[in-house]
């Protein structure tokens, strides 16, 4: 089970209760599919503005879901080590939470494809990672509702980055 600092440093950490664990982890899956999703949902236009064909869009967005589909047999396997868990899931929410917003400055097609495709492998790295520790605090207040609670927090993001990207690039009246 994951544990939480203690508090202003006195005595040992206390077990973070699942139910704890599940909400702070939805509340940053929440977070980051805004960040992710909103740039997914511009990502075609940007790299045509860029100079992209349409053939090269759906080459680098085809070759992302591969790259996050693919490699999560890799880091599935890495998943099983206790010791390596919460090191994924950190890593691959910081490539993803890096990738992203220097993919927003970038004038370069081929960075941003490069970009496109790190983001891509940071939802590798992290999810076998995540959703094994979901599992493990799910043993303690059902795998179906802890699931469910994370699957709910993490959808809300996914539907209010498009929408705030969406807001942001709205001309104004």
């Amino acid at each position: 089970m994951p544990t939480s600092a203690s508090a202003a440093g006195r005595g040992p950490a206390a077990p973070m209760t699942a139910i704890r664990f599940i909400l702070v982890f939805g509340l940053i899956s929440a977070l980051m599919d805004m960040v992710y999703e909103g740039a997914r949902s511009v990502t075609g236009p940007f790299l045509g503005a860029l100079g992209a064909s349409a053939l090269l869009v759906s080459v680098v967005t085809g070759a992302g879901e591969a790259v996050a589909l693919v490699l999560r047999l890799v880091f599935g396997r890495l998943a099983d080590r206790p010791g390596l868990r919460w090191a994924l899931a950190i890593s691959g929410y910081a490539l993803t939470a890096v990738s992203v917003p220097l993919l927003g400055i970038t004038d370069a097609l081929w960075v941003a494809c490069l970009l496109v495709l790190a983001e891509r492998l940071g939802k590798a790295v992290r999810s076998p990672a995540k959703d094994t520790m979901l599992a493990e605090a799910g043993s303690a207040l059902g795998q179906g509702k802890a699931f469910a609670l994370h699957e709910a927090l993490d959808q809300v993001g996914a539907l209010l980055g498009p929408l705030l990207v969406g807001v942001a690039l709205a001309p104004l009246p």
